[in-house]
C-alpha cells in the first residue's frame, strides 16, 4: 500500500505537499520557503518542472554517486546534461514535480543530499579540490571543511540566518577556492609548527564585489569550530534582516568595521572556547583509495592530443608515482553518458573524485604509467580535451534557459568565443593562461569579477525594442584579489567579435612577461572603450534582426528575469 504523505518515515512529505500545492494552484511565499530549503527551484519557463542542487562538500564525490546523478539527468531530459555550479555543487533542471521527492531519496541514498543549499542557511562548503595532494599544501583542509559541512548544516541556532553564508576552506599557497569572495575564508597555515587558519570574513561578488578582510590571521586548529560559531552568532544577532538587499555578512562588516566586527566575535567567545572534542570526536575520514606507490617507467605516447593533455591537465601529486587529472566539462554541462564515463574511469583508474569551482572535475591517485590508457577512455566520451582551466575552458553560470534571474544565456555566447578564438590560441600558446568567466546577469554566479576578461549579461534599449548585451570587465585576477573593470557594454550578437579584439590587442601592444591585468592598466579604460566602441553600434531590426534576439535564440530577445529564489 502507498505510504501516507502524512507517514512519519516519509521526511519529504511537507516537500511532496508543496509541490504538489504549486501544480494545482501556483507558488506562494510558504512553498517556496519549503522548497528551496530543500534545494529545489522553480525552472524557468517551464511550469511544474523544477532544478534540484545537489550539495557536494568540499567536491568530494564517489562513482557510485556519479552514477545515480546521471540517472536522474537521464530522467530529467534537460538537453544540456547536469551542470557543475561555481560552488562545487551539481544542479539537474527538469524534474516535474512528481519526481522529486523520489530523486531526493535516491541521491540520499547514496549519501548526497540537497538540503539546504538555497535559503538562508550555511551553504555546501567548498574546499581545494588538491586537498591532501597538492605539491605545495601546507595541511589537508578536506576534513575539516567536511565536519564544517556537517556541524553547521544541523545547527539548531543557524537555521535562519539573515542571509546565505558561504565557507570556503584552502590548503595550498595558491587560492583554488577564491577564499577572498566568500562570506568565510579559511586559510591553512601554520605557527610555529602548529596547525591553524587565517580567517578572513566580508567577501562577496553580485552586483556590489567586496574583497574580504582579515578577521585573524591565526586561530589554532582545535578553536576553529568555536571562531566560526562565533562569527555565525554575531552575523545572525546583527545582521540587517529588514533589509534583504543589505542582508549579507559583507553589509555588516561594511558598515561596522572589521576592528568592531573583530572585538564582537572575541566577546562572544569569552566563556565559551571550545576545544576540537566538544565536536563528538575526531575528523571525518575522507572516502579515497591511498594506494601504495606504483612502481614502473613514466607514461609513453607521442600521441599529439595525449602529450597536450598531459601537459594541461595533469598535476603531479606530492604522492611519488601518482597525479591528479582535470578532466575538462565543456562550459559545465554533463551529459549522462558522459558522468558514467567519469564514474568508470575513476573506477578504474583513480583514487578518488573532486569537483572544481572552475566547473571541471578532479581524478586523483591515478598511477602516472596508466595516464595514456586513462586518455584513451576519457575520449570515448569526449572528455579529453586539454587546456584545463585555461583559457578555451570558459566558466559560465547555467543562465537564462533555466535561471529566474539570467538576463542572457551565457552558453552560446561562449562558445561563440571559443570558436572566435581557435586561431589566436594554435599561433600564441602564451594566450592560454587567460581566463574568461561569464553572467546571465550581475549576480555573478559565473565569478566574472574575477578574470582577466568577464562578461554579464544585461539589456540595452534601440528602436523601441530591448537587445541582449554583455557589459565587458577587464583585468581581473583569478584569486580576486583584484576586480575587474567595467569598461562597456558589447551587443551579444558582437561579443565574440570584442573579446577577440581585446586579445588582439593585447598580443600587439604586451610588453614583455606582462600579465593581462598589468596590460589594461598600463593601457588604461578610456583607450579600451575607444578601441571596442565601434562594436556597440545596433543596426535597425529591418537592416540586422540578429542584434535583437539572445545568441542561440530564434525568438525576439525580451527581458524574462524575475526575482530569483536562491535567498527565499
Amino acid at each position: 500500500m502507498k505510504a501516507s504523505l502524512h507517514h512519519p518515515e516519509n521526511r519529504f512529505a511537507a516537500l511532496a505537499e508543496a509541490l504538489q500545492q504549486e501544480v494545482q494552484t501556483g507558488p506562494t511565499d510558504a512553498t517556496k520557503g519549503i522548497r528551496v530549503r530543500h534545494g529545489v527551484y522553480s525552472l524557468r519557463g517551464k511550469a511544474g518542472q523544477y532544478i534540484i542542487r545537489i550539495r557536494i562538500p568540499a567536491g568530494v564525490l564517489t562513482a557510485t554517486q556519479l552514477e545515480t546523478v546521471a540517472a536522474l539527468t537521464e530522467q530529467s531530459g534537460w538537453e544540456a546534461g547536469a551542470h557543475l555550479t561555481t560552488r562545487q555543487g551539481i544542479e539537474i533542471a527538469g524534474l516535474p514535480a512528481a519526481e522529486i521527492p523520489a530523486a531526493l531519496e535516491q541521491l540520499e541514498a547514496v549519501g548526497l543530499t540537497t538540503l539546504r543549499t538555497g535559503g538562508p542557511f550555511v551553504r555546501g562548503v567548498v574546499a581545494c579540490p588538491f586537498s591532501g595532494v597538492a605539491q605545495d599544501e601546507i595541511f589537508e583542509v578536506t576534513p575539516f571543511a567536511l565536519a564544517v559541512d556537517r556541524y553547521f548544516r544541523e545547527h539548531a541556532d543557524f537555521q535562519k540566518l539573515p542571509r546565505k553564508i558561504k565557507i570556503s576552506f584552502e590548503g595550498c599557497a595558491h587560492d583554488h577556492v577564491r577564499t577572498l569572495v566568500s562570506d568565510i575564508g579559511v586559510r591553512a597555515v601554520r605557527r610555529d609548527g602548529a596547525k591553524g587558519f587565517r580567517i578572513t570574513i566580508g567577501g562577496g561578488l553580485g552586483a556590489s564585489p567586496k574583497t574580504a578582510l582579515v578577521l585573524e590571521e591565526f586561530v589554532p586548529a582545535a578553536k576553529l569550530f568555536a571562531s566560526l560559531e562565533a562569527i555565525l552568532r554575531v552575523f545572525n544577532r546583527h545582521g540587517y534582516r529588514e533589509n534583504r538587499a543589505r542582508a549579507r555578512l559583507k553589509w555588516l562588516l561594511a558598515d561596522w568595521g572589521i576592528e568592531k566586527f573583530r572585538d564582537a566575535v572575541r566577546t562572544e567567545l569569552q566563556g565559551a572556547d571550545r576545544e576540537w572534542q566538544t565536536f563528538n570526536g575526531s575528523l571525518p575520514e575522507v572516502a579515497e583509495l591511498k594506494p601504495a606507490a606504483v612502481a614502473g617507467a613514466k607514461p609513453f605516447s607521442t600521441d599529439a592530443g595525449f602529450l597536450a593533455w598531459r601537459e594541461s591537465n595533469v598535476h603531479p601529486q606530492r604522492q611519488n608515482g601518482f597525479a591528479a587529472v582535470l578532466i575538462r566539462c565543456p562550459l559545465g554541462d554533463l551529459r549522462p553518458t558522459q558522468i558514467r564515463q567519469i564514474a568508470a574511469a575513476a573506477r578504474q583508474f583513480a583514487g578518488g573524485l573532486r569537483t572544481s569551482i572552475e566547473q571541471n572535475i578532479l581524478l586523483r591517485w591515478v598511477p602516472e604509467i596508466l595516464l595514456p590508457e586513462l586518455y584513451q577512455l576519457l575520449q570515448c566520451g569526449e572528455l579529453a580535451g586539454a587546456t584545463a582551466e585555461q583559457l578555451p575552458d570558459i566558466t559560465r553560470c547555467v543562465g537564462a534557459t533555466a535561471c529566474l534571474m539570467a538576463i542572457t544565456n551565457p552558453r552560446p555566447a561562449a562558445e561563440a568565443i571559443i570558436s572566435a578564438l581557435e586561431k589566436e590560441l594554435a599561433a600564441d600558446p602564451a594566450l592560454r593562461e587567460l581566463r574568461i568567466r561569464i553572467s546571465g546577469c550581475p549576480n555573478a554566479c559565473g565569478h566574472h569579477h574575477a578574470a582577466d576578461i568577464g562578461l554579464f549579461g544585461v539589456s540595452k534599449n534601440f528602436h523601441n525594442r530591448q537587445v541582449p548585451h554583455y557589459a565587458l570587465l577587464l583585468g581581473g585576477t583569478s584569486s580576486a584579489e583584484v576586480f575587474g573593470a567595467r569598461v562597456l557594454e558589447i551587443p551579444a550578437l558582437n561579443v565574440a567579435q570584442a573579446i577577440r579584439e581585446v586579445i588582439g590587442l593585447f598580443q600587439a601592444e604586451r610588453q614583455t612577461a606582462e600579465s593581462f591585468s598589468t596590460f589594461v592598466s598600463r593601457v588604461g579604460l578610456p583607450a579600451l572603450k575607444q578601441r571596442l566602441e565601434p562594436l556597440t553600434q545596433v543596426a535597425s531590426p529591418i537592416e540586422q534582426p540578429a542584434f535583437y534576439r539572445d545568441l542561440g535564440s530564434t525568438q525576439p530577445f525580451v527581458v524574462g528575469a524575475r526575482g530569483g529564489e536562491c535567498a527565499a
